[in-house]
Protein backbone atom coordinates (compact mmCIF):
# COMPACT_ATOMS: atom_id res chain seq x y z
CA UNK A 1 0.00 0.00 0.00
CA UNK A 2 2.55 2.84 0.88
CA UNK A 3 4.87 1.33 -2.05
CA UNK A 4 1.67 2.47 -4.27
CA UNK A 5 1.20 5.66 -2.49
CA UNK A 6 4.43 6.51 -3.03
CA UNK A 7 4.06 6.12 -6.73
CA UNK A 8 1.42 8.17 -7.16
CA UNK A 9 3.08 11.09 -4.68
CA UNK A 10 4.74 11.67 -8.01
CA UNK A 11 1.08 12.63 -9.62
CA UNK A 12 0.90 14.92 -7.08
CA UNK A 13 0.77 18.20 -9.18
CA UNK A 14 -0.71 16.33 -12.00
CA UNK A 15 -3.91 17.81 -11.23
CA UNK A 16 -3.22 20.99 -9.81
CA UNK A 17 -5.88 23.95 -10.17
CA UNK A 18 -6.72 27.49 -8.91
CA UNK A 19 -9.74 26.68 -6.82
CA UNK A 20 -8.31 23.73 -4.15
CA UNK A 21 -4.41 23.39 -5.48
CA UNK A 22 -3.10 19.93 -5.05
CA UNK A 23 -6.32 18.35 -3.41
CA UNK A 24 -6.96 15.96 -6.75
CA UNK A 25 -3.61 14.86 -6.52
CA UNK A 26 -3.82 14.39 -2.85
CA UNK A 27 -6.74 12.14 -3.31
CA UNK A 28 -5.24 10.14 -5.91
CA UNK A 29 -2.28 9.60 -4.12
CA UNK A 30 -4.10 8.61 -0.70
CA UNK A 31 -6.35 5.88 -2.70
CA UNK A 32 -4.82 3.33 -2.13
CA UNK A 33 -4.98 3.60 1.40
CA UNK A 34 -8.87 4.29 1.50
CA UNK A 35 -9.48 1.34 -0.69
CA UNK A 36 -7.99 -0.95 1.82
CA UNK A 37 -9.80 0.79 4.31
CA UNK A 38 -13.00 0.98 3.00
CA UNK A 39 -14.20 -1.43 1.06
CA UNK A 40 -17.66 -0.78 1.44
CA UNK A 41 -18.10 2.02 -1.87
CA UNK A 42 -20.10 4.27 0.44
CA UNK A 43 -17.73 4.52 3.36
CA UNK A 44 -15.14 5.01 0.18
CA UNK A 45 -17.33 7.71 -1.28
CA UNK A 46 -17.58 9.42 1.96
CA UNK A 47 -13.38 9.63 2.32
CA UNK A 48 -12.32 10.64 -0.75
CA UNK A 49 -14.71 14.04 -0.11
CA UNK A 50 -13.21 14.52 2.86
CA UNK A 51 -9.66 14.95 1.11
CA UNK A 52 -11.16 16.75 -2.00
CA UNK A 53 -11.16 20.29 0.15
CA UNK A 54 -8.16 23.01 -0.29
CA UNK A 55 -4.89 21.72 0.33
CA UNK A 56 -0.82 23.30 -0.42
CA UNK A 57 1.97 22.28 0.41
CA UNK A 58 5.65 21.67 -0.97
CA UNK A 59 4.98 19.01 -3.38
CA UNK A 60 8.27 16.57 -1.95
CA UNK A 61 6.61 16.78 1.46
CA UNK A 62 3.50 16.17 1.09
CA UNK A 63 4.52 12.65 1.76
CA UNK A 64 4.54 13.14 5.39
CA UNK A 65 1.19 14.47 5.27
CA UNK A 66 0.08 11.57 3.20
CA UNK A 67 1.66 8.64 5.62
CA UNK A 68 0.06 10.67 8.92
CA UNK A 69 -3.49 11.12 7.12
CA UNK A 70 -3.88 7.05 6.08
CA UNK A 71 -2.88 6.13 9.64
CA UNK A 72 -5.51 8.35 11.00
CA UNK A 73 -8.09 7.05 8.36
CA UNK A 74 -7.07 3.40 9.69
CA UNK A 75 -7.48 4.23 13.65
CA UNK A 76 -10.46 6.19 12.64
CA UNK A 77 -12.39 2.90 10.87
CA UNK A 78 -11.48 0.62 13.50
CA UNK A 79 -12.47 3.17 16.42
CA UNK A 80 -16.08 2.52 18.04
CA UNK A 81 -16.97 6.82 17.22
CA UNK A 82 -15.63 7.21 13.71
CA UNK A 83 -16.60 10.76 13.70
CA UNK A 84 -15.56 11.50 17.09
CA UNK A 85 -11.68 10.17 15.70
CA UNK A 86 -12.24 12.04 12.56
CA UNK A 87 -13.11 15.84 14.24
CA UNK A 88 -9.30 16.33 14.46
CA UNK A 89 -8.01 15.15 10.87
CA UNK A 90 -8.46 18.46 9.19
CA UNK A 91 -6.97 20.10 11.77
CA UNK A 92 -3.53 18.10 11.42
CA UNK A 93 -3.68 18.32 7.71
CA UNK A 94 -3.59 21.87 7.38
CA UNK A 95 -0.87 22.38 10.15
CA UNK A 96 1.38 19.69 8.22
CA UNK A 97 0.58 21.44 4.97
CA UNK A 98 1.52 24.61 6.24
CA UNK A 99 4.50 23.48 8.29
CA UNK A 100 6.01 21.89 5.82
CA UNK A 101 5.29 23.59 2.87
CA UNK A 102 7.97 26.62 4.71
CA UNK A 103 10.44 23.93 5.57
CA UNK A 104 9.95 21.98 1.68
CA UNK A 105 10.59 25.42 -0.14
CA UNK A 106 13.39 26.90 2.09
CA UNK A 107 15.27 23.21 1.73
CA UNK A 108 14.53 22.79 -2.16
CA UNK A 109 13.83 25.81 -3.87
CA UNK A 110 16.11 28.47 -1.41
CA UNK A 111 18.76 26.01 -1.13
CA UNK A 112 19.23 22.82 -3.02
CA UNK A 113 17.92 23.86 -6.56
CA UNK A 114 21.02 26.90 -6.85
CA UNK A 115 23.56 24.21 -5.54
CA UNK A 116 22.31 22.36 -8.85
CA UNK A 117 23.81 25.08 -10.68
CA UNK A 118 26.96 25.26 -8.44
CA UNK A 119 27.54 21.20 -8.79
CA UNK A 120 27.02 21.93 -12.80
CA UNK A 121 29.84 25.06 -13.05
CA UNK A 122 32.12 23.24 -10.48
CA UNK A 123 32.22 19.50 -12.70
CA UNK A 124 33.02 21.71 -15.67
CA UNK A 125 36.04 23.36 -13.85
CA UNK A 126 36.95 20.31 -12.60
CA UNK A 127 36.47 18.23 -16.56
CA UNK A 128 38.79 21.40 -17.49
CA UNK A 129 35.65 23.04 -19.67
CA UNK A 130 35.47 26.77 -19.10
CA UNK A 131 33.20 27.65 -21.38
CA UNK A 132 30.99 29.46 -18.28
CA UNK A 133 33.81 31.60 -17.60
CA UNK A 134 35.38 32.19 -21.22
CA UNK A 135 32.80 32.91 -23.87
CA UNK A 136 33.93 32.67 -27.79
CA UNK A 137 36.89 30.23 -27.26
CA UNK A 138 37.62 28.02 -30.49
CA UNK A 139 37.85 24.71 -27.86
CA UNK A 140 35.31 22.73 -28.31
CA UNK A 141 34.63 20.12 -25.34
CA UNK A 142 33.30 16.61 -24.99
CA UNK A 143 29.70 15.86 -24.85
CA UNK A 144 30.26 13.49 -22.07
CA UNK A 145 31.85 16.50 -20.20
CA UNK A 146 28.85 19.18 -21.23
CA UNK A 147 26.57 16.34 -19.70
CA UNK A 148 28.01 15.67 -17.39
CA UNK A 149 28.06 18.95 -15.39
CA UNK A 150 23.20 19.68 -15.03
CA UNK A 151 23.49 15.81 -14.99
CA UNK A 152 25.46 15.78 -11.85
CA UNK A 153 22.82 18.79 -10.45
CA UNK A 154 19.90 17.12 -11.78
CA UNK A 155 21.04 13.66 -9.93
CA UNK A 156 21.79 15.39 -6.57
CA UNK A 157 18.66 16.58 -6.66
CA UNK A 158 16.18 14.51 -7.70
CA UNK A 159 17.96 11.81 -5.08
CA UNK A 160 17.34 13.97 -2.15
CA UNK A 161 13.75 14.37 -3.42
CA UNK A 162 13.26 10.87 -4.03
CA UNK A 163 14.46 10.38 -0.65
CA UNK A 164 12.33 12.97 1.66
CA UNK A 165 9.30 10.98 -0.76
CA UNK A 166 9.83 7.94 0.91
CA UNK A 167 11.05 8.44 4.27
CA UNK A 168 8.36 11.09 5.02
CA UNK A 169 5.90 8.90 3.62
CA UNK A 170 6.84 6.02 6.12
CA UNK A 171 7.34 8.21 8.78
CA UNK A 172 4.25 9.37 8.83
CA UNK A 173 2.63 6.35 8.83
CA UNK A 174 4.23 5.31 11.65
CA UNK A 175 3.59 8.73 13.99
CA UNK A 176 0.52 9.24 11.79
CA UNK A 177 -2.37 11.17 13.74
CA UNK A 178 -0.34 14.03 15.42
CA UNK A 179 -0.06 17.62 14.40
CA UNK A 180 3.77 17.55 14.89
CA UNK A 181 4.26 14.28 13.01
CA UNK A 182 7.68 14.47 10.63
CA UNK A 183 8.62 17.76 12.27
CA UNK A 184 10.19 16.54 15.18
CA UNK A 185 12.26 13.82 12.95
CA UNK A 186 14.73 16.12 11.90
CA UNK A 187 16.38 19.15 13.01
CA UNK A 188 14.98 21.27 10.30
CA UNK A 189 16.72 24.43 11.08
CA UNK A 190 19.77 23.08 11.48
CA UNK A 191 19.54 21.50 8.16
CA UNK A 192 18.83 24.45 6.40
CA UNK A 193 21.60 26.04 8.00
CA UNK A 194 23.95 23.59 6.56
CA UNK A 195 22.78 23.70 3.22
CA UNK A 196 23.26 27.57 3.24
CA UNK A 197 26.81 27.12 4.60
CA UNK A 198 27.26 25.06 1.81
CA UNK A 199 25.92 26.68 -1.11
CA UNK A 200 27.90 29.69 -0.15
CA UNK A 201 31.26 27.60 0.45
CA UNK A 202 30.36 26.69 -3.17
CA UNK A 203 29.71 30.17 -3.96
CA UNK A 204 33.19 31.39 -2.76
CA UNK A 205 34.58 28.10 -4.63
CA UNK A 206 33.67 29.20 -8.03
CA UNK A 207 34.72 32.52 -6.98
CA UNK A 208 37.82 31.81 -6.50
CA UNK A 209 37.94 29.37 -8.83
CA UNK A 210 36.90 32.25 -11.70
CA UNK A 211 39.51 35.24 -10.45
CA UNK A 212 42.33 32.27 -10.55
CA UNK A 213 41.53 31.47 -13.85
CA UNK A 214 41.37 35.16 -14.78
CA UNK A 215 44.75 35.38 -13.41
CA UNK A 216 46.21 32.51 -15.22
CA UNK A 217 45.05 33.74 -18.71
CA UNK A 218 45.63 37.95 -18.02
CA UNK A 219 48.22 39.98 -17.94
CA UNK A 220 46.61 42.12 -14.76
CA UNK A 221 48.66 43.49 -11.96
CA UNK A 222 48.60 41.64 -8.99
CA UNK A 223 47.11 44.64 -7.14
CA UNK A 224 44.41 44.81 -9.42
CA UNK A 225 43.22 41.35 -9.33
CA UNK A 226 43.75 41.42 -5.55
CA UNK A 227 41.17 44.37 -5.71
CA UNK A 228 38.61 42.72 -7.65
CA UNK A 229 38.64 39.63 -5.61
CA UNK A 230 38.24 41.42 -2.34
CA UNK A 231 35.36 42.71 -3.94
CA UNK A 232 33.42 39.78 -5.01
CA UNK A 233 34.24 38.06 -1.57
CA UNK A 234 33.21 41.27 -0.01
CA UNK A 235 29.60 40.63 -1.73
CA UNK A 236 29.31 37.41 -0.99
CA UNK A 237 30.06 37.97 2.92
CA UNK A 238 27.61 41.49 2.60
CA UNK A 239 25.11 38.57 1.77
CA UNK A 240 25.83 36.09 4.54
CA UNK A 241 25.71 38.89 7.51
CA UNK A 242 22.40 40.77 6.11
CA UNK A 243 20.71 37.51 6.26
CA UNK A 244 21.98 36.70 9.66
CA UNK A 245 21.00 39.81 10.61
CA UNK A 246 17.22 39.03 9.62
CA UNK A 247 17.65 41.78 6.91
CA UNK A 248 16.23 40.58 3.27
CA UNK A 249 18.34 40.16 -0.05
CA UNK A 250 16.91 43.33 -1.51
CA UNK A 251 18.57 45.45 1.30
CA UNK A 252 21.94 43.76 0.75
CA UNK A 253 21.18 44.51 -3.13
CA UNK A 254 20.61 48.31 -2.33
CA UNK A 255 23.44 48.17 -0.28
CA UNK A 256 25.92 47.45 -2.54
CA UNK A 257 24.04 49.65 -5.64
CA UNK A 258 24.63 52.23 -3.03
CA UNK A 259 28.39 51.31 -2.28
CA UNK A 260 28.87 51.03 -6.09
CA UNK A 261 27.83 54.60 -6.70
CA UNK A 262 29.83 56.27 -4.17
CA UNK A 263 32.84 54.08 -5.17
CA UNK A 264 32.89 54.40 -8.75
CA UNK A 265 30.89 57.72 -9.46
CA UNK A 266 32.39 59.76 -6.57
CA UNK A 267 35.47 58.25 -6.10
CA UNK A 268 36.20 56.99 -9.64
CA UNK A 269 37.12 53.70 -8.75
CA UNK A 270 38.83 52.01 -11.26
CA UNK A 271 39.09 47.83 -11.37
Amino acid sequence: MLFKMFVRSFFLQAGWNYERFQNLGFAFSLMPALKRIYPDPVKLKAAVLRHLDIFNTQPYMASFVLGNIARMEERAAASADPEAALKSMPGVKQALASSFASIGDRVFWGRLKPMTVQLCLLVWTAGGFYGWLFTGQPYRPALWLLLAGPLSGIVLYCAVAVYWRWRGLTGGYACGGSASCGLDCLNWSGLIKRLSAGGFGMSLALALLAFGLLAFSCSCPGPVLLLKLAVAAAVLVLHRVTRACGRSVFFAAGLILAVSIVLFSVFELKL
